[in-house]
């Protein structure tokens, strides 16, 4: 048994290696990545996957975006922000952590747009405003919305 399933994986790896390309594996099988024949055609191969480039089917505003050439300069611009409020709220992280006498393990950051938004607890006021002179010192912050609370415990 073991073996046909052996022959069975080398037929289709033969195959595809005779069909040029890279494939790769999936959960419906075998699917082309990479066309490494000459192919002359201008034309795009078409692709049925929903949300993908060149599906025949879905939203008509995409599809007339798609076909006149227009670029959706804002999915582009959304992509771009959300690495950047990413990477802010990592640096703004790591900076809190590197603060001499800055406890901020119980503070959360969230990023969105620029503008850091701070919750969770801090154990005195002194370490409340260390912690906001701390994130508006990181560059790139816009704006620090507040919501520590200060707690003893």
């Amino acid at each position: 048994m073991k073996t046909v399933k052996t022959f069975r994986l080398a037929l289709m790896v033969a195959a595809l290696a005779a069909a040029g390309g890279a494939h790769a594996l999936d959960n419906g099988g075998f699917m082309k990545v990479a066309d490494t024949m000459n192919n002359t055609s201008t034309q795009p191969p078409a692709n049925n996957a929903p949300g993908m480039p060149g599906h025949t089917e879905g939203d008509k505003e995409k599809l007339l975006a798609a076909s006149t050439g227009a670029k959706t300069d804002a999915s582009v611009d959304n992509a771009k922000q959300a690495v950047t409020d990413g990477s802010l709220t990592t640096k703004v992280k790591t900076k809190l952590l590197a603060t001499k006498d800055l406890k901020s393990t119980g503070i959360h950051v969230k990023t969105k747009d620029r503008v850091v938004n701070l919750t969770g607890t801090v154990p005195s006021k002194e370490q409340h405003q260390l912690a906001l002179d701390t994130v508006r010192s990181v560059e790139g912050v816009d704006n620090v919305k507040d919501n520590l609370k200060v707690s003893s415990r």
